[in-house]
C-alpha cells in the first residue's frame, strides 16, 4: 500500500499536530534532536531513554499516548516489548520503531501487529513529520495504516539536522 498523496482533501494540512508522543531512545543528542523537531511542531513529547522508564511515564499518565516513537533495541526490553505493554495500557497507541540496521535488518516479528510501523534511520525532519502526521491522521480517521517502509522514498535520508 502507498502512502496518500498530501494533496488530497483528506490528507492533513501539514505536518502539524498536538497529539502526544512518547519518544524512546537511549541516544541522548538523537532523542533530544527528534523532540525538539516534534514539539517544534505542536505534539507533545514525553522522552524516556529505556522502556522501564517510559513504563513508568506511561503508566502515570492521566490522557492516553497517541503515538509511541521507539527505537528497536534498547537496554534491557527492546522496543517491541514496549510496544506490546504500551498497547495493554493504551490499545489506539500507534506504534513506529526506529532502526539504524537498515531494512536487511531481521527483527523477527517487530512490527508485524497492528499498529506498528518501522522508520529506518537516519531519517530527515521532513521524514520524521510526514510520518508522523500521516499516521495520526489516519487513526484519527479510522482509516487503514500504510506500512511506515514506504516513507524511506519519501525524501532522501539525511542527517537529523535537515
Amino acid at each position: 500500500m502507498y502512502l496518500p498523496d498530501l494533496k488530497q482533501p483528506n490528507a492533513p494540512a501539514g505536518p502539524t499536530g498536538t497529539a502526544t508522543i512518547l519518544l524512546v531512545d537511549d541516544n541522548d543528542p538523537f532523542r533530544s534532536v527528534i523532540s525538539t523537531f516534534l514539539q517544534s511542531s505542536g505534539y507533545k513529547v514525553l522522552e524516556a531513554r529505556t522502556a522501564s522508564e517510559a513504563s513508568i511515564i506511561a503508566a502515570h499518565q492521566e490522557n492516553p499516548i497517541d503515538l509511541l516513537l521507539t527505537d528497536v533495541v534498547l537496554p534491557g526490553v527492546n522496543g517491541d516489548q514496549l510496544g506490546d505493554y504500551l498497547r495493554f495500557l493504551f490499545p489506539k497507541i500507534t506504534v513506529v520503531f526506529m532502526s539504524g540496521y537498515g531494512s536487511s535488518a531481521n527483527f523477527g516479528s517487530v512490527g508485524s501487529q497492528t499498529g506498528a510501523h518501522m522508520l529506518p534511520k537516519p531519517f530527515s525532519k521532513k521524514t520524521l513529520l510526514l510520518a508522523v502526521g500521516q499516521l495520526l491522521h489516519w487513526k484519527e480517521n479510522d482509516e487503514k495504516l500504510a506500512p511506515v517502509r514506504a516513507w524511506g522514498n519519501v525524501t532522501n535520508s539525511v542527517h537529523p539536522h535537515a
